[in-house]
Parts: C-alpha cells; structure tokens; sequence
C-alpha cells in the first residue's frame, strides 16, 4: 500500500505519481500507465455505493435528529474518518447496528465511504448480503473480476450482514471466506446489520471474525426513513389541499 496520491503528472500513455507515504514521505515519482490512476470521482463511481447516497458526507448525517445523547457513537464515527491509517493497519472497521429498519445505518456506512475516498483516495465498494450471494451465484464473464474486487478493496461495506435466505451451506461458506479474507489482509469493513453481532444466525467461525474485527457503532432504534416518508406525504397532501383553495 504506496499511501496517499500526492501528485499527478499525466503524459502520453500515463502518468507519473507521486505518493506521500507514512513514516516516509514523499516518494519518487512511479510510472503509471494510463487506466490505473483513478480520480474521486472514478472511485466513487465505481464503488457501487446507492445512487441515492453517492455524494452524502459525514457532515450531512443528522445525529441531532434521534433526539438522544449520540456522542460515543459520533467519536466513534469521527475516529475512523480521522484516523484511518490506524484503522487499516489493524485491519479493523465499524459493526453499524439497530434492530429498527430505517434507521439510518445504510445512509452511515455510505458517508463514511465517501469521507474516506475524499480523504485517502483509495478503493471502496459497497454491496449488500443479498447482492453478494448473487453476485457468488453468477457464472457469467466478469462476474469473477467483479467477486474479486470485493474480496480486495481496500475498504468495503457489507451492507444487512444477517439478511440473507436460505440454509444453504454454501451461502454461509462464501461470507466466511469474504470476512476471513479480508480479516487476515488486514482490509477494513464497514459492517452494517439489524441484529447484534453476537446474535446474528450465522457460522459461528464467521460471527467470531466479525466481532475480532469490529467496533460497535449503535444506531437509536428510530425509523428516520418512515418519518421522512410521511413528512414528505403529508407535504404533498397539504400542497394539493393548498392549490385547491387558491
């Protein structure tokens, strides 16, 4: 891991970088051939993060909106952004949890992914249990590279770790090789999750990792996406009854 981009100089065919290193510095400049180097905005586009969360930061999450004493879980957050280097070094990431649906969780892991691509310009992707275990099933071309990238970013977010169906044995062998990967290369990840780590219905070998490598983060049991759903239906509703009286 060569650190942070610190400089580009784009030529014919690619680029030179240079790169600012910790505990070093900045180092000579690496030849880079084009179609390696990413910008933020490559980065974001390719980490799959919702559309609808994309361009969020940690500075528009409402930790005011709970209407509850959110300081530990706010440190928390916050130490991560700062902090990363840290982070990645021990390999270890964030557990974001509430047993309502709703509640902001997704919109969480979301902002930080973005805070840490602006902040370290590295790697991130997003996907859900659901998806992976899909994405796993598929056998179509590039599929694997797409399984591959997962495995190897260097900062993920699982997204309703807990959700997925079925009793299948392989479902079950598939995220303990994804979370034992990524435990012993010392790549973080953003966990999110309805249940408590210790509760979630899953292997045991898998569940032991998740807890080794996660800081708890937990979210007020409040569903802000109902109540900004009926604040918006009742917005709409009083709109109409307005132009009525007009």
């Amino acid at each position: 891991m060569l650190g942070l981009i610190k400089f580009v100089q784009r030529v014919p065919g690619g680029s030179f970088v240079t790169y600012d290193v910790e505990h070093y510095g900045e180092t000579q400049p690496f030849w880079i051939p084009d179609g390696t180097v990413m910008g933020t905005e490559e980065r974001r586009n390719q980490s799959m993060i919702p559309p609808e969360y994309v361009y969020k930061t940690a500075k528009e999450f409402q930790w005011d909106i709970y209407g509850e004493n959110v300081k530990l879980q706010k440190q928390i957050v916050n130490a991560f952004t700062v902090n990363f280097r840290e982070f990645e070094r021990q390999g270890r990431g964030l557990y974001i949890y509430s047993g309502t649906k709703g509640s902001g969780k997704t919109m969480l892991a979301c902002c930080l992914c973005n805070e840490i691509i602006e902040r370290y310009g590295i790697s991130v992707k997003f996907i859900s249990v659901p998806d992976f275990v899909e994405l796993i099933k598929d056998k179509r071309e590039g599929s694997r590279e797409k399984t591959d990238s997962i495995y190897q970013t260097r900062l993920l977010v699982l997204d309703d770790i807990g959700a997925q169906t079925g009793k299948q044995e392989w479902i079950d062998n598939a995220l303990f090789r994804l979370v034992d990967y990524r435990k012993r290369e010392f790549l973080p990840t953003i966990f999110t999750s309805n249940s408590d780590a210790e509760k979630l219905k899953m292997d045991d070998r898998t569940v032991d990792r998740i807890v080794s490598i996660s800081t708890d983060v937990k979210i007020p049991e409040r569903s802000i996406r109902r109540e900004k759903a009926a604040e918006s239906n009742r917005m709409f509703i009083q709109g109409l009854l307005d132009a009525e009286k007009a």
